[in-house]
């Protein structure tokens, strides 16, 4: 195929930014025929380039005025290598379309993920490495630009480099007084590697957040005032989530599905028992579950802790004391412990825009981002992204020998299945 592909590499809909890769004989010519960079130095693989895509008013057929100011998309070009390019942008819809509409109609053909890769692949002679069909996997699965970075550096290696020297390492080794100490370090780098695993797990998969607590504490303004619009009922009236309502939200650069669960109580209804009893799937589930009560129902948080433990021992949990306004003031300073936060959600949208008084929102989703992802990463260093490769780590910490070792690091970069 001698043609110009073009392909949007990440997720579509509501991604914070697009990856569009772009290859062939003509694709340096086409992109600078709509790209306006920032700097005029000479283009090198690895490179990070700032500048304009330029709108079709503002370029011509054959060039641009580079003295006029661009006007345009904000974007960042990266050469990744002998014909092939990447186009990083804004993710939205319009923006991804303008872009790829630009280079078709210089005569590049747009073309679906698999396709692409394919054809890079084979065209350059590079070996399809299983880890790095994974992670193009996923990559095309990511809807934010912090977790679209952490899967683009594993389609560039980032997993795959470890996996590489490490077996270089111990067959050097095997057989040498070495090899004992390369066991213990490996184990404990395949330690620090599954420690990132829930990083990787969750680029394309977002994360489960619960609410649950007793009734009417306002879970649901929560929710609502959390995504800024009104997703879930509210009402005064216990029992009125009846069953999980679920939304997709971002925070902080992470795909997050907040999960509305039923309040935690005896007696009710038939159907808000069932509403409960889903409430408990839900937070047996969950990656993190916020616990919400109020004042008046402070006291048993206790007894309400026990019960949301019973359904998941071991997930993270967050405190909340919401309605935190009805705290008296006279109240003793043991009434609400160390190590809660206060948040006050209104149930209706007048309370909702009064910002007199701080409402705590911004703290609880600030705990939520951190308590899911606790470092700040390094987009370059290895993470497991599939449940396969979390497999054979675990397998490698666990081996007590090099030609174990050496064998699960096979299996991890072969592709081997868990079954096998």
């Amino acid at each position: 195929m001698n043609s110009t592909l073009v392909c949007r590499l990440t997720a579509p809909g509501r991604s914070a930014v697009a990856v569009i890769g772009v290859f062939g004989d003509e694709a340096e010519s086409i992109i600078r025929r709509n790209f306006a960079s920032a700097t005029d130095s000479p283009w090198r693989p690895g490179q990070i380039r700032y500048g304009t895509w330029l709108d079709r008013a503002t370029s011509s057929e054959t060039s641009f005025d580079r003295d006029a100011k661009p006007c345009g998309e904000s974007v960042v070009l990266t050469p990744i290598g002998d014909r092939h390019y990447e186009v990083h942008g804004h993710g939205g819809s319009a923006a991804v379309n303008r872009i790829i509409t630009s280079l078709v109609q210089r005569g590049a053909v747009e073309v679906d993920p698999e396709t692409f890769v394919s054809t890079v692949n084979e065209q350059l002679g590079t070996p399809t490495e299983p880890l790095i069909r994974e992670a193009e996997s996923v990559l095309v699965h990511c809807t934010t630009r912090r977790n679209a970075a952490v899967a683009l550096a594993q389609t560039r290696g980032g997993l795959l480099r470890w996996t590489i020297e490490w077996m270089e390492r111990l067959d050097s080794e095997r057989g040498q007084d070495s090899s004992h100490v390369s066991v213990v370090e490996l184990r404990d780098s395949a330690n620090l590697l599954l420690g990132r695993s829930s990083t990787g797990l969750h680029l394309a998969v977002p994360y489960r957040v619960v609410l649950a607590g007793p009734p009417n504490v306002g879970k649901s303004s929560l929710i609502n005032q959390i995504v800024g619009y009104g997703r879930s009922i509210t009402h005064d009236a216990a029992g009125t989530t009846r069953d999980v309502v679920d939304c997709d939200t971002v925070i902080d650069g992470l795909a997050i599905r907040l999960g509305d669960t039923a309040g935690i109580r005896s007696g009710g209804g038939v159907i808000e028992q069932e509403g409960i009893r889903r409430g408990a799937a839900a937070i047996a589930t969950a990656d993190l579950i916020v616990m919400v009560v109020d004042p008046a129902s402070l006291n048993d948080f206790k007894t309400i802790e026990t019960t949301i433990r019973s359904h998941n021992p071991d997930s993270p949990l967050v405190r909340v004391i919401n309605k935190s306004d009805l705290i008296a003031n006279d109240a003793s300073p043991d009434f609400a412990v160390d190590g809660w936060l206060r948040t006050v959600a209104a149930s209706d949208e007048t309370a909702a825009s009064d910002q007199t008084q701080p409402s705590g929102i911004d703290e609880l989703i600030h705990t939520v981002s951190t308590t899911l992802r606790p470092a700040t990463e390094d987009h370059d260093v290895p993470v497991p992204i599939t449940d396969r490769q979390v497999h054979w780590l675990a397998r490698i910490t666990n081996s007590t020998d090099v030609g174990e070792m050496h064998a699960n690091l096979q299996h991890l970069r072969d592709g081997t299945s868990v079954e096998a």
